[in-house]
């Protein structure tokens, strides 16, 4: 998959050993005056206020997006057409119905829109409006987008807790013109590993402990990677319709000299109508604090379903792990009331995933409270991601590759930076560890199962 972005950090904050950092967009509206496309037709200039007016009062025929697929993929105006400004004017048969109808153009900050106008006035199109500022002036004057996607900041100050929800689109990096047509939902996760010689030996197993050696090469080098996995704590519980077990595991990897300790926490709810997924990677500061935790909960209802959907999550305070998942129901409650609110019949089905969400966070925290309280200690950075089943093991493997070649500010726009986040994360492994196979990896860290 073509890279076709470049993430910018947010502020000045760095990610150095941790999960991901926050994106920030530097929008850029390009404001442009009444203009006039040569020896044709016109278009008009309206504000954001303006074009929602319209569209309320159902003065509007067409919403026209000229973005790229995978932009519009990330969210769009509601009932919005998707025509990338590349394609217009093969496609323009199209919109012949729509000649002397209203239509308003929209980008991602007006500089696409205005192209698409010219052309639209320049074919005959007598009532064309271009957006200003584009849908990120929209979201920013807080009108409504249809969007699967959010990204969502938590505050916790005492038992005072605040989230606050955005669309995704806003921390989209800055490029207007990237293409990535590559990137669609309905795809398969390419395949992100180089053929490796990988032998895979067992040298201890018993019910807490496993010792595995791998040895492999990789640029004409031998390798040897001891793997120890230590089984700390196990839960099961079972009733008619629902099975539930838990597992706390302390991972130790040693290649040469390099060496590196994790936990990971997963949780698996297997019910007759969906599958629920709580995976979280611990990377310990000390005895008493964890430097960082990344947390991947991810629904999947029995039948296939027609949406994606994916909500990062970051917290702006040190909180225990329990608290973590507590806080983290009540954010899956929130996000799956923005969804039932939303009146759109598609972005209701999701509503049941996010309660449910909160129902088994609320559950899992209650369980590492009682049973795990030598664990449950303060993480110093703490990120998230409410997902649907599609992506995790997609975005950890594409995320491992760019770590593998030094190229985490790549990777794909598709990704919403969830990629890179891995990417960031995996590059504590470092080479040769991470050479070892982004499949066997992702798989130690329970995000391919």
């Amino acid at each position: 998959m073509e890279a076709c972005s470049v993430l910018e950090m947010r502020g000045q904050r760095l990610i150095a050993v941790g999960l991901v950092a926050v994106l920030l967009l530097a929008f850029v509206a390009v404001p442009v005056a009444f203009a006039e496309a040569p020896g044709a037709g016109a278009y008009e200039d309206i504000s954001v206020d303006a074009a929602y007016k319209m569209i309320k009062k159902g003065t509007v025929s067409l919403v026209l997006d000229v973005r790229n697929q995978s932009e519009y993929n990330l969210g769009h105006l509601y009932s919005a057409v998707l025509i990338p400004v590349y394609e217009l004017e093969d496609r323009i048969g199209e919109l012949q119905e729509h000649m002397n109808d209203p239509i308003i153009v929209y980008c991602k900050a007006g500089s696409r829109s205005q192209i698409a106008c010219q052309i639209l006035a320049s074919n005959g199109f007598t009532k064309v409006y271009n957006m200003l500022g584009g849908i990120t002036a929209w979201i920013e004057a807080g009108h409504p987008i249809y969007t699967t996607y959010h990204y969502v900041t938590v505050n916790v100050v005492g038992k005072h807790i605040s989230a606050n929800i955005e669309p995704i689109l806003l921390y989209q990096t800055s490029g207007s013109s990237c293409v990535c047509q590559s990137c669609s939902q309905d795809q398969e996760p390419p395949s992100t590993n180089t053929p490796l010689n990988i032998a895979v030996t067992t040298l201890e197993q018993d019910e807490v402990r496993t010792v595995t050696l791998v040895t492999y090469e990789a640029n004409d080098t031998a390798y040897e990677v001891l793997v120890t996995q230590t089984l700390l704590w196990n839960y099961n519980e079972a009733s008619t319709k629902t099975n539930r077990t838990a597992k706390f595991i302390s991972t130790e990897i040693a290649v040469e000299d390099i060496s590196l300790q994790f936990y990971s926490l997963s949780y698996i709810v297997q019910h007759e109508k969906y599958n629920l997924t709580i995976h979280t990677t611990l990377t310990p500061q000390d005895a008493e604090t964890y430097n960082s935790s990344f947390t991947i909960m991810n629904y999947a209802p029995a039948g296939k379903s027609e949406l994606v959907s994916l909500e990062f999550v970051e917290f702006n305070s040190s909180i225990t792990l329990s608290q973590q998942y507590a806080i983290l129901g009540k954010i899956a409650k929130k996000v799956g009331k923005t969804y039932e609110k939303s009146g759109d019949e598609m972005l209701i089905q999701l509503t049941e995933g996010y309660y449910t969400m909160e129902k088994e966070a609320k559950h899992l925290s209650k369980l590492v409270k009682d049973q795990l309280q030598d664990y449950d200690t303060e993480a110093l950075r703490i990120f998230a991601v409410l997902m649907d089943d599609f992506w995790s093991c997609f975005a950890c493997q594409l995320g491992c590759t760019a770590a593998i070649g030094g190229g985490c500010i790549a990777v794909c726009f598709f990704t919403v930076g969830l990629a890179c986040s891995i990417c960031l994360y995996l590059l504590t492994y470092s080479d040769p560890i991470m050479t070892l196979g982004c499949a066997a990896v992702c798989e130690y860290l329970g995000w391919c199962p």
